[in-house]
């Protein structure tokens, strides 16, 4: 007997935790509207800053940060639910504690160059990066911790955690990406300094402590009444 499909009810529940990127898009909604309200009376940066040169081409693992945070949550989410809760959690309270500090304390960076060269990365840099995200609200950098986040989620992943191949290009990638920020002056050394110590307590949180399997029980345990197995139908 070919058995039924799981009922629509226990497909939800087995995927209730896909629900938490609802406050992953809730927080980048409020990152949005402070881009446009914040005025800065803090001009943040660091001697570092400007020894660093302006390198047009790290444009290219700033942008692929968009690709590396989306596939990454969603393979998670899909693949990998236990990973995934702590993962996302622990890249929304790092976003939280970002939009709280830029609405309480707000800055700006002053280290934008004029960009006068016209090869295509210095273009897109000008065009479309500067055009688009405002020199405001910086420290942390969430494109940090964001890219923290999903890599250690990566790395502890079931799929990935003995695949060394893949955690050495995935560190590689984090390395370019937090790289980028300093590197076509969309962040001060301070922001990724600042974003990497909160990281690191932040993970401490979500990924060594007891809180971690308190959150994956209740966003990931089945309902006896709701379980389904693929070799017989569901009980009526």
């Amino acid at each position: 007997m070919i058995p039924s499909k799981p009922p629509l009810r226990s497909l939800l529940h087995n995927y209730r935790h896909a629900f938490l990127f609802l406050l992953f898009f809730f927080l980048t909604s409020i990152f949005n509207l402070l881009e446009q309200v914040v005025v800065p009376q803090y001009w943040i940066s660091c001697r570092l800053d400007y020894l660093l040169p302006f390198v047009p081409v790290f444009v290219i693992p700033y942008v692929f940060w968009f690709f590396y945070v989306g596939a990454g949550l969603i393979f998670l989410c899909v693949w990998d639910k236990k990973v995934f809760v702590p993962t996302i959690l622990l890249l929304c309270a790092g976003m939280g504690i970002a939009v709280a500090l830029y609405a309480i304390f707000p800055h700006g960076q002053p280290l934008r160059p004029h960009i006068t060269s016209t090869d295509p990365f210095s273009l897109f840099i000008r065009n479309v990066i500067y055009a688009n995200d405002t020199n405001t609200n910086c420290l942390p950098s969430i494109h940090v911790l964001n890219q923290l986040a999903v890599h250690i989620g990566l790395c502890r992943s079931k799929y990935f955690k003995n695949r060394r191949w893949f955690k050495g290009i995935s560190l590689v990638v984090t390395i370019l990406v937090c790289a980028s920020t300093v590197l076509i002056k969309q962040h001060s050394v301070l922001d990724v300094f600042l974003a990497l110590v909160l990281e690191a307590i932040l993970y401490l949180v979500f990924f060594r402590s007891g809180l971690r399997s308190h959150l994956v029980r209740a966003l990931t345990s089945r309902k006896k009444d709701l379980a389904y197995s693929s070799d017989q139908p569901p009980v009526a």
